[in-house]
């Protein structure tokens, strides 16, 4: 039976490497054979890829039609990968619930040279994807955040698109936007604690008002992470000491929210990671 299944295996094709278990933060290589939209490509060796840390929009599916800019996201992929060999670095969690591999593209521009180009940059720099990450595989999150608010600011792609403005706290949300991903902006008026849970306030009312919502079991993610083998620096007499973390830290800032809209108590996202919380200076 053995010999028949590894047989049945080398006659249809389907590569042995599919068969080992990835590790993560590990880097696979391969020659992009297939773009399936903006975000999601199949390697010669078989490994479906889904790009880590952004999103594109969607192009037309069975049960759903095209999103405005998956189009154009998709085409930008398949310029920068299709044809070409490339080397994927896998994050902390290497497989999303579709087994997608996934992971950092990076494209060799020339095999003497050691320089490769970042696919997944190259996206959000152009505008076709935003940055989309999770509090256990946010490899890049601030380089592509950076990145972001290059294009914002230029209105590239999504950026010129009305349903990809920022929204203001104020005014936040018209109904379309509930159920989707948005970026909204405002000043923090007040932080609660609440049945395990912080929120944050953006106005009066949290009844009707924009508000945030941390669960507690994410808050070691905003927690200043220590580096292993990195020591403790040293207290100099006369000065302060650096106050610990507290959600507090964000009352009275203007801060960007990234996340999905959800129709509670007026408008609420709910936040992980500190990536969807980005102070503007």
């Amino acid at each position: 039976m053995g010999k028949i299944f590894w047989g049945l295996l080398l006659l249809f094709g389907w590569p042995l490497a599919l068969w080992a278990q990835l590790l993560p933060h590990s880097v696979i290589t391969g020659t992009v054979v297939h773009v399936s939209d903006g975000d999601t490509l199949r390697l010669d060796s078989g490994y479906i890829i889904r790009l880590l840390d952004i999103n594109t929009p969607e192009v037309a599916h069975e049960d759903r039609p095209a999103q405005a800019g998956g189009a154009a996201a998709t085409q930008a992929l398949k310029a920068l990968v299709l044809g070409k060999p490339v080397q994927v670095q896998l994050g902390a969690r290497v497989y999303d619930p579709y087994e997608r591999v996934l992971g950092h593209i990076f494209i060799r521009q020339n095999p003497t040279d050691k320089t490769n180009r970042w696919v997944n940059g190259a996206l959000v720099l152009g505008g076709f994807a935003h940055t989309y990450t999770f509090p256990d595989n946010r490899l890049y999150g601030t380089e592509l955040l950076k990145l972001e608010a290059q294009a914002r600011s230029a209105k590239r792609g999504l950026w010129a698109l009305p349903a990809w403005q920022v929204r203001s706290a104020e005014a936040c949300c018209a109904r379309p936007d509930v159920g989707r991903f948005v970026l909204v902006q405002g000043k923090v008026t007040g932080v609660n604690h609440v049945a395990e849970r912080t929120y944050l306030n953006f106005g009066p009312n949290w009844r009707t008002d924009f508000s945030v919502a941390i669960d507690d079991k994410n808050a070691r993610f905003f927690r200043p992470e220590k580096k292993t083998g990195e020591k403790k620096p040293k207290h100099k007499k006369g000065e302060p000491k650096p106050a610990p973390f507290s959600f507090n830290n964000y009352l009275g800032k203007t801060v960007l929210v990234r996340g999905v809209a959800r129709p509670v108590n007026g408008i609420l996202v709910g936040v992980t990671h500190p990536e969807q919380l980005e102070i503007v200076q």
